[in-house]
């Protein structure tokens, strides 16, 4: 008999890489941020930082942001199943995951643009005490601080990037479900490989590490300059901090 279930459940698989390719992608886009935080700023403020350390700052930075998108998979990973063993697949909801991630990539860059000026005064990421008491004209008092190419180099790089995770996110497709119809049945092995692989992955990833304790702000500590510690985190992570 032709099995309904497994198809759906196959479904939910297809839908969570798709959107974790999306996450990847992202995260990418995150590093590019940081690389351009570096020459536009902490390169300059610190012209004796060894090699070796800057690229551990980028590799915990790494870790940072896949942290982020770890956590922001949790509720994608228990809407996906719920849909999965409920076999209903409403495109409306697929549109919300698209829209969801629309919206955390641009809050994601308006953090990152408005923590990049504060970085660049105190050589260090904005914490939650430090954004209650931001307004527009710290902004640009900020911004007044750097360089003018300074400002509009990182300025078009948030546009674009905001702009091509926007267009990565609309052009997103999922595919119909029923494209994808099992004539049998899966077999148990199958049940359990498509519901608790994605779930090992939201967990390492929102964890940030394998190692006993999660990702801490211990791991951003990889140098004895300032800077180069601070780079390592990101803007997200730090905002309730």
């Amino acid at each position: 008999m032709p099995n309904r279930f497994i198809f759906s459940l196959r479904f939910s698989t297809k839908v969570f890489f798709r959107l974790s390719m999306l996450a990847l992608i992202m995260i990418v886009f995150m590093t590019l941020f940081r690389l351009n935080l570096y020459f536009l700023s902490v390169f300059h403020a610190t012209p004796d930082a060894v090699f070796v350390e800057v690229a551990q700052s980028f590799l915990a930075g790494f870790r940072f942001d896949v942290l982020i998108f770890g956590f922001l998979m949790i509720p994608i990973y228990f809407l996906l199943m719920i849909q999965a063993f409920s076999e209903k697949w409403p495109s409306g909801v697929l549109i919300g995951y698209k829209i969801y991630f629309g919206i955390v990539w641009s809050l994601i860059c308006v953090l990152t643009y408005i923590d990049f000026f504060h970085f660049s005064r105190y050589g260090a990421r904005m914490r939650f005490a430090d954004y209650t008491s931001w307004n527009f004209a710290k902004l640009v008092e900020e911004m007044e601080l750097l360089q003018r190419h300074q400002v509009l180099i990182f300025s078009v790089i948030t546009v674009m990037l905001l702009s091509l995770g926007y267009m990565l996110t609309k052009s997103l497709r999922f595919g119909e479900w029923k494209d994808e119809f099992s004539p049998q049945a899966g077999s148990k092995i199958e049940v359990v490989w498509r519901v608790v692989f994605p779930l090992l992955i939201v967990f390492l990833a929102a964890r940030g590490t394998v190692d006993a304790h999660h990702l801490g702000l211990e791991h951003s500590e990889v140098s004895s300059m300032k800077p180069i510690n601070e780079m390592a985190l990101s803007p997200v992570w730090c905002f309730d901090k």
